[in-house]
């Protein structure tokens, strides 16, 4: 039996970026670090989990590009490099 009281409602927010159409990368930044301050400042968010970012990559027309390694190998997942230390995971 399932949880008939289980909300099923998305968690979380999502920003769409559709209506901006082909942009640089520095300036889709740009927009996503004025999201993310508007979070903050407006609306009081402090906090996020599991969060992730999907970017249909393109050419300057709108046509899709492949992101290839060095060795010419696709990548379809690119894991973040922005470090952060663990002891924050946890409350001490």
């Amino acid at each position: 039996m399932g949880n008939k009281n289980k909300d099923h409602r998305r968690q979380g927010l999502v920003i769409d970026y559709r209506e901006l159409g082909t942009i640089s990368i520095s300036e889709l930044g740009h927009a996503v670090f004025e999201d993310v301050q508007s979070l903050k400042d407006i609306y009081h968010c402090h906090y996020v989990k599991g969060a992730r970012l999907w970017l249909p990559i393109t050419n300057e027309y709108g046509d899709e590009l492949d992101v290839k390694r060095q060795d010419g190998r696709r990548i379809f997942r690119m894991d973040t490099h922005h470090f952060r230390p663990a002891c924050k995971d946890y409350d001490l």
